[in-house]
């Protein structure tokens, strides 16, 4: 009976952060409704509950409750499987949050990140080749080219900060910048480029072309309704959480407090360009990576290469 206690225990310890990951995305979807309202000087939902607090809870029964529509020339197994494995991916990136005390601390979890973060790709590419639509591969070819780039200038940013501090266990990074060390302060430029990465990697404006809807429908979930559609979404949303944290992590540090406050700056970050900022063109999308953030991270390593050796 102790045991199975014990294991009941285990089993919500590692289910709750998962549920509450959740929860906190329903609710940043009404955090951004409102503020998106307010930057557009309307108000946002405000019916459903109390000043429409339970307004997330009303769009995931309409869409889950929906008929899931499944093309008749679609690839069935790879089309039913995608947004699961896509939502599943972007979970997986909340085991590196850095709790102060766990049984689960990955010494390379900056690593990780990265390898975690790139599956997301697979999801996207797959999603839009199943749905057999000119749509949406459309949308998943741009999707693949866009975070492939991305991830290139991210690499070296996370490289710099696990070079600078010596360390790849993102709780040992956390811990180093309290007080008044910070990596923000030592490396602006740096910050600067991972927050332009972290805006394409989540597909946010003004680089959101993977779901461009004025040119591609919406992108390579075009042909996803109910269920499916509401999965890639949740998926979405937690990705743009957890980028808030990591960046946090790595540039800001400091105790819970400090990272919790902190991160809601970063979310609300995300809402405010989205509303203030016009979407780019997609040659300038692929000329701002490959040819001004990629310079500037190459020559920034090359400079830090250069200073410890001449130390």
């Amino acid at each position: 009976m102790t045991k199975l206690f014990l294991a009941g225990i285990y089993f919500i310890s590692i289910i709750l952060p998962f549920v509450c990951v959740l929860v906190s995305v329903a609710f940043y979807t009404l955090l951004e409704r409102k503020v998106l309202g307010y930057i557009m000087i309307r108000k946002g939902p405000n019916k459903v509950g109390y000043a429409g607090i339970m307004q997330p809870f009303s769009d995931a029964g309409k869409l889950f409750n929906k008929e899931y529509v499944k093309p008749g020339f679609a690839n069935l197994v790879p089309f039913l499987l995608c947004p699961g494995i896509i939502l599943v991916t972007s979970m997986l990136l909340w085991l590196l949050y850095p709790y102060d005390y766990t049984s689960v601390m990955l010494t390379c979890g900056l690593m990780q990140f990265l390898v975690t973060s790139g599956m997301h790709v697979y999801g996207v590419m797959v999603a839009g080749w199943s749905s057999n639509s000119k749509y949406s591969l459309l949308g998943a070819v741009r999707g693949v080219a866009q975070s492939i780039s991305y991830e290139v200038p991210m690499t070296f940013v996370i490289l710099i900060v696990a070079y600078s501090l010596s360390s790849l266990w993102i709780q040992e990074v956390k811990g180093m910048q309290e007080g008044i060390f910070s990596m923000a302060c030592m490396g602006l430029l740096s910050s600067g480029v991972w927050i332009t990465c972290m805006l394409a990697e989540t597909n946010r404006a003004p680089f959101d072309f993977v779901e461009g809807e004025s040119e591609l429908v919406s992108g390579f979930n075009v042909e996803y309704s109910s269920g499916g559609f509401a999965m890639i979404f949740m998926a979405e949303y937690g990705a743009m959480l957890f980028n808030s944290v990591f960046f946090v992590t790595l540039f800001l540090g400091g105790g819970e407090l400090l990272m919790s406050v902190s991160t809601m700056i970063w979310v609300l970050f995300f809402i405010w360009i989205r509303g203030t900022v016009p979407r780019i063109r997609y040659d300038q999308l692929m000329g701002l990576c490959w040819k001004v953030l990629l310079s500037v991270m190459l020559s920034m390593s090359g400079l830090i290469l250069i200073i410890s050796f001449s130390f």
